[in-house]
């Protein structure tokens, strides 16, 4: 029997949750509880950063200029209402209070939908702080990593580039196929045994998947299942500055025991 599954590919909107590098911050975002979606929440009242550039405080008692990256990481819940905001990388106590109660006002957003339902999602994101402790302004915009000059390498795996690898035909093609494929373990469906089994590997250069591995899961069973229909697949590969690459890629598996069944 077929598994009822959710297929999550671990790039956000907003913010990488796996990037190149592999500092603190990096490993924080990694840390980050992640809910599966099908439409990603969405901030219907124009950008986000000019949002908070537009209700952030110039902090009283902040008397230095201070300049910075700030990420934060926050949750839109199934209202659409931002809660727990909180922050991976600090610009100084004053600024960090207020960069925190800018995005806890925000207005409404429109919630993230899963099967029709719903769902809470979990976001980062990293903003550029420039202020002018004369003027007492604060101006707000989204980070962007440094130009790096590319050097080609063969065997250089990438997490994050340009042109991500993708799925012929797209997500929802990579869901029909993994509904026709994907096997509930017999043993596993009897004990009522389920679970997420997140899945690590490779899109070659010419699509091919490499290095296929489990980095999560809940069962051994579970866990078998969820390679070997991944194993056949082949991708898009991905593309840095118009080349080739090797690209990590994740997605994850829901077995669920009390519906095995695709309608």
């Amino acid at each position: 029997m077929k598994n009822t599954f959710c297929i999550v590919i671990a790039i956000f909107i907003c913010f990488s949750l796996k990037a190149q590098t592999s500092d603190s911050v990096t490993n924080k975002f990694n840390k980050i509880p992640y809910t599966p979606f099908d439409v990603f929440a969405k901030f219907t009242d124009g950008k986000f950063e000019e949002y908070i550039e537009k209700n952030i405080q110039y902090p009283e008692g902040q008397v230095q200029t201070v300049n910075g990256e700030s990420v934060i990481a926050y949750t839109i819940n199934e209202k659409g209402k931002l809660v727990n905001a909180w922050l991976l990388k600090n610009l100084s106590p004053a600024m960090d209070r207020e960069i925190i109660k800018a995005f806890n006002a925000s207005p409404r957003w429109t919630p993230a939908i899963l099967k029709g339902e719903n769902v809470k999602v979990n976001i980062g994101m990293e903003l550029m702080i420039t202020t002018d402790s004369v003027a007492r302004t604060i101006k707000v915009t989204k980070y962007k990593p440094p130009v790096q000059k590319f050097v080609r390498d063969e065997n250089t795996i990438y997490t994050s580039v340009s042109n991500p690898p993708a799925f012929p035909g797209g997500i929802d093609s990579l869901h029909k196929y993994l509904s026709k494929s994907v096997v509930y373990p017999a043993e596993q469906l009897k004990k009522h045994i389920g679970g997420n089994v997140i899945i690590s590997f490779i899109v070659e250069k010419d699509g091919r998947l490499t290095d296929v591995k489990v980095t999560r899961s809940p069962n051994a069973g579970l866990s078998t299942e969820g390679i070997r229909v991944t194993q056949p697949m082949k991708f898009i590969n991905g593309v840095l500055n118009g080349v080739p690459v090797r690209v990590e890629y994740l997605i994850e598996v829901k077995f669920d025991p009390g519906n095995p069944e695709i309608h």
